[in-house]
């Protein structure tokens, strides 16, 4: 069993943060303090992790147990149980069991077993052998299939649903939503269809003609069930009224790059794939951008208020980081992994080396 404390040899002390460059294949580890981890992780047993884990690579193990937060930029591969007290932030995620005390952001999600307290997020597709429960929400990019059930106070997903027992498998929603909205009563199996419109085709066709995607996302507000939701929305409300703001008034002194992170979550959802306007806003700001870079790259800033919305920033450059110009993406890479405790000059060493997608993939 190995150790990693304040007093380990070799690590990087960084914002409150100890920087692990490498880590050694064992048979159980224990992390003592908060640790960022630049390299794969392999594990025959468990990890016990005291604080946050943040992994750069991708991680095996037997068992995870993590107090904290856990971000994993590569895949997670374990093979019983995974227990965080926090959130988690991860690109592909198998294990039999996953337990999370917030919420969980993930590209893929691949597991017996999820019990969430907040809203459970995946970019593409859950599988789910036996139940999928958030106290939240589950969002699907793509779909949720396999031959478990799905719990949660809303189920959306950008496909048909595909689990065994089809949309009889959603078993406890209050709505469910695929290309066509559904609700299901929780007094019987059968589906109907919903009063209210289709979100997304009442976005296209009232508001996208006009252009208006602030009339958009106050309607959007307005029918959202939960206090996540409706805080996105309205994120996206104030990120796309700054762009329009800049691009209008002129953007060569804009220096922020966080917006360009918060335009790719946005031009990539669902809701806004329609929308001419918004591709325009993120086309225009990342041309700037670029040549900003070109010009001088210690004149780009990413300015983000707290811990969470730096996390946010990750799982985003994370999962569309590929919409983003490579100069500009090296830039904005930078200047969030630094915020989330790594030196500037550590970061820069391992783009040289490897880049980003030798930890994604």
């Amino acid at each position: 069993m190995i150790t990693y404390d304040d007093k380990t040899k070799g690590i990087i002390e960084s914002v409150r943060r100890f920087v692990l460059p490498t880590f050694e294949p064992c048979d159980a580890a224990t992390f003592k303090a908060s640790y960022i981890v630049a390299s794969d992780v392999k594990c025959e047993g468990k990890i016990t992790a005291l604080f946050d884990l943040i992994v750069l690579g991708s991680i095996e193990a037997s068992e995870l147990d993590i107090n904290g937060r856990f971000v994993c930029l590569g895949n997670c591969n374990v093979n019983g149980s995974i227990i965080v007290h926090n959130n988690i932030w991860v690109n592909d995620i198998r294990a039999k069991t996953i337990e999370v005390h917030d919420r969980i952001v993930a590209q893929e999600i691949n597991c017996t077993t999820i019990f969430a307290y907040g809203s459970i997020v995946v970019g593409k597709i859950l599988a789910v052998g036996e139940l999928a429960l958030s106290s939240k929400n589950v969002i699907c990019g793509e779909t949720a299939y396999g031959a478990g059930k799905v719990s949660a106070n809303t189920v959306i997903t950008g496909e048909p649903i595909d689990l065994d027992d089809g949309v009889d498998a959603v078993v406890s929603p209050s709505v469910y939503n695929s290309s066509v909205i559904q609700q299901k009563s929780p007094a019987t199996t059968r589906t109907k269809p919903a009063e209210s419109t289709d979100l997304i085709l009442h976005g296209e066709t009232e508001y996208a003609p006009l252009e208006n995607f602030r009339g958009y996302l106050d309607f959007l507000v307005s029918v959202a069930h939960d206090d996540e939701n409706k805080a996105r929305f309205t994120h996206w409300k104030n990120v796309l009224c700054e762009a329009e703001t800049t691009v209008q008034s002129g953007i060569g002194s804009y220096t922020n790059v966080a917006i360009l992170l918060w335009l790719s979550e946005i031009v990539s959802s669902v809701y806004f794939k329609s929308w001419n306007k918004i591709y325009k806003l993120f086309d225009t700001l990342e041309i700037h951008f670029k040549d900003l870079v070109q010009r001088d790259r210690n004149a780009v800033e990413c300015a983000i208020e707290n811990y969470s919305e730096w996390l946010c920033a990750l799982s985003i450059l994370n999962r569309f980081g590929a919409l983003i110009d490579s100069t500009v993406y090296n830039v904005a890479y930078e200047l969030v992994i630094s915020n989330l405790g790594l030196k500037a000059r550590f970061v820069s060493g391992r783009l040289s080396e490897k880049g980003w997608q030798a930890h994604a993939e």
